[in-house]
C-alpha cells in the first residue's frame, strides 16, 4: 500500500470512529505520522494544512533545520506557530451590476503577504530566503537551487493546475504557493509538493503557464539558506507568539483596512449578520439567492477547507501551544492552548451550522466541499474527473439556489440570527484568549 493510501485509508477510519469532520481527522493523521522514515529524510515530500507553512517546512528540512530535542525536522505545528500562528481576516465584497457578492474569512497569520510571511519566518529560524522575480533571475533560481538539490518554492494560480479542475471563473485569482522539488527536462515534467499526500507531477507547459498568470506573482522564486546558528527554541516561540499577538491586533493591515485585519471584524461581522442598518449588513448584501448561497458556502470552505486544517487553524495553533509547552515548560501556554482548542470547535460549528443538515440542498453542498478536500488531498491527478465533478454538482446547486432559495424568508432570519450569536461568542473568546496570549508573554 502506498503512503498516499494508506493516510487516506487512516483519515477514513478516524472518521468513523470518532465522527470527526474530514479536516479535524485528516490533521490528527498527518501529526500522528510525523517522524516515519519517510518525514525524517530531508528531502522528503512533506504534507499539511496550511499551503505557505508546509512549504516553508518543507524547505527548513532540505537545508537541515532541525528541532534541537527531536534532532528531527519540526512539527507542522511548531513551524506554524514559531512563524506566527493564527491571524483574522474578515472581507465582504458585492457587485452590485453583476448581482453578485462574496465572503471571505482569512486564518493564518500575515496572510495577504506571503513573501513577507515567509521572510520573516524563516529569519526566525536563523535562515535567510532570496526571492527573484522575472524570466532570467528565476530561471537561474530554479536552476542552482534545484542542481543542489534543494527545493524552491513558486506561486502559481492554482486554477492553472489540471489536477485541482477549478472552473474558468477563477482564472488569475487564485494565488497559491507550491514547492519545486525537480523538473526533468527529457520527460517534459515538474516535481510539485502541494498539500496532497504524495507529490505530484505536472507538465513543464502547464507550470510555466501557471507561473505567468496572475501579474503581482508573476515568476516569482523563494529559495532558503540556513546561514546562521538556530536560535534557542524559547526565542522561537517567543518571537512567533509576539508575532500572533502583534498581527491580531492589525499590525499586518493593508492601507486603511486595519479593521479587517483585527481581531475587531469578528465584532463587525456579526453585527452586521443580523438587524443591522449598515450598508454592508448580510441583509442587504447577501439577499436570498445566489448571493446568500455564496456567503454561507463560503464560511464553511474558508473555516475548513481553505488551507486551514479545519477551524480556523486554532486547532493546529493549539497543538503548537501543546507541545511549546511541554517542550520549554511553560505552564501558561497549556490553559492557553485549550482556549485555542475550544475556539477552533466553536469555529468548526460555525461552520457547520452555516450549512444546516435539515436543508437537504445545503447538506449536500457541506459534504461536497468535504469530498473535494479528500480528492486533492488523498488522490491527485488520478481523481481529476471526479474533482470536476464535484465543482460541476456545486455549481448546478448555486444555480437552483439562485432561481428558488431553499429555505423560506423566516428560516433566513433566523439563520442569520444564530449565526450572529455564534460569531459574537467567538468575537469573546478570541479577545480572551488574546487577552491570554499578551499576559503568558508578559509573564
Amino acid at each position: 500500500m502506498t503512503r498516499q493510501k494508506h493516510l487516506k485509508q487512516l483519515v477514513r477510519v478516524r472518521m468513523e470512529k470518532t465522527g470527526e469532520r474530514y479536516a479535524t481527522a485528516r490533521r490528527h493523521i498527518i501529526r500522528q505520522a510525523h517522524g516515519d522514515d519517510a518525514e525524517s529524510r530531508p528531502l522528503a515530500h512533506r504534507t499539511g494544512n496550511i499551503p505557505a507553512t508546509t512549504a516553508l517546512r518543507t524547505l527548513l528540512a532540505a537545508a537541515g533545520v532541525r528541532d534541537p530535542r527531536t534532532k528531527e525536522p519540526f512539527t507542522e505545528a511548531m513551524v506554524y506557530g514559531i512563524a506566527g500562528g493564527i491571524g483574522i481576516g474578515v472581507f465582504s465584497f458585492v457587485y452590485e451590476k453583476a448581482n453578485f457578492a462574496s465572503f471571505y474569512v482569512a486564518a493564518r497569520n500575515d496572510w495577504a503577504n506571503d513573501v513577507r510571511y515567509l521572510t520573516r519566518a524563516a529569519e526566525r529560524f536563523g535562515a535567510k530566503v532570496s526571492v527573484a522575480e522575472g524570466a532570467k533571475p528565476t530561471a537561474d533560481a530554479v536552476t542552482k537551487t534545484l542542481g543542489t538539490h534543494q527545493p524552491c518554492i513558486v506561486w502559481l494560480d492554482a486554477a492553472a493546475l489540471p489536477y485541482k479542475a477549478m472552473p474558468a471563473f477563477y482564472a488569475g485569482m487564485a494565488s497559491h504557493t507550491v514547492v519545486l522539488y525537480s523538473i526533468d527536462e527529457t520527460a517534459g515534467t515538474a516535481s510539485l509538493g502541494d498539500l496532497s499526500d504524495e507529490p505530484i507531477d505536472v507538465s513543464l507547459d502547464v507550470l510555466k503557464g501557471a507561473r505567468t498568470r496572475i501579474k503581482k506573482d508573476k515568476q516569482r522564486v523563494m529559495t532558503l539558506h540556513a546561514t546562521e546558528k538556530l536560535p534557542a527554541l524559547e526565542t522561537l516561540v517567543r518571537n512567533g507568539l509576539a508575532a500572533c499577538r502583534d498581527g491580531l491586533l492589525g499590525a499586518n493591515a493593508m492601507g486603511n483596512s486595519r479593521t479587517n485585519f483585527s481581531l475587531d471584524a469578528l465584532r463587525v461581522w456579526g453585527t452586521r449578520l443580523h438587524g443591522s442598518k449598515d450598508k454592508e449588513s448580510w441583509e442587504r448584501i447577501f439577499t436570498p439567492g445566489a448571493r446568500l448561497w455564496r456567503g454561507l458556502t463560503s464560511i464553511n470552505e474558508y473555516i475548513e477547507h481553505h488551507g486551514t486544517g479545519g477551524g480556523l487553524s486554532r486547532p493546529l495553533f493549539a497543538e503548537f501551544l501543546e507541545e511549546a509547552s511541554d517542550a520549554l515548560g511553560w505552564p501558561a501556554l497549556q490553559p492557553l492552548g485549550q482556549q485555542y482548542a475550544e475556539l477552533g470547535r466553536q469555529w468548526g460549528e460555525l461552520a457547520d451550522a452555516a450549512l444546516p443538515d435539515d436543508v437537504l440542498a445545503m447538506r449536500e453542498a457541506k459534504d461536497l466541499l468535504a469530498r473535494r478536500s479528500e480528492l486533492l488531498h488523498s488522490d491527485g491527478p488520478s481523481a481529476t474527473e471526479a474533482v470536476r465533478a464535484v465543482w460541476a454538482r456545486l455549481d448546478e446547486l448555486a444555480k437552483a439556489a439562485e432561481e428558488h432559495f431553499p429555505m423560506s424568508d423566516s428560516a433566513v432570519v433566523e439563520l442569520r440570527a444564530e449565526l450572529q450569536r455564534r460569531v459574537l461568542a467567538l468575537h469573546a473568546g478570541e479577545a480572551a484568549a488574546h487577552e491570554a496570549l499578551s499576559g503568558a508573554l508578559a509573564g
